[in-house]
């Protein structure tokens, strides 16, 4: 009547483990960022201006990807050189209404500050 593909398993008082697939970060890599040389490679091989600030903004301040493409213009300012970042962890934004410690403050040098205001100006959005 039953199935004939399928059989009756008596349990053996063992349960069966699962090993990870994956070994850990460390074993791959002896390091967790990229460094100034290879950040510059990167930029290098952008093709366009847009590409290579967000490259040098994320290095600078440590921005999570989606730090990064939540940045809007309101959250520079030019005058005090200083950069409102919204926090964000494993791709949400923190929630909540907002609070000290859910924003971070990041200093931009006149170098990025420019990089930026070259930016803004051909285009309507941030990114």
């Amino acid at each position: 009547m039953g199935n004939p593909h399928l059989k009756l398993v008596t349990p053996t008082g063992q349960i069966p483990t699962v090993l990870p697939r994956r070994r850990r970060n460390a074993e791959y890599r002896s390091r967790e960022h990229l460094t100034e040389r290879e950040v510059e490679k990167l930029i290098e091989a952008t093709s366009s201006h847009r590409d290579a600030t967000m490259i040098l903004l994320a290095f600078r301040h440590g921005l999570r990807a989606a730090e990064l493409v939540d940045l809007r213009w309101d959250q520079v300012d030019f005058e005090k050189g200083v950069l409102r970042i919204r926090r964000a962890k494993a791709g949400m934004p923190a929630s909540g209404p907002e609070s000290h410690a859910q924003i971070r403050f990041g200093v931009l040098p006149p170098g990025l500050r420019r990089g930026l205001s070259g930016t803004r100006h051909c285009m309507v959005t941030f990114w």
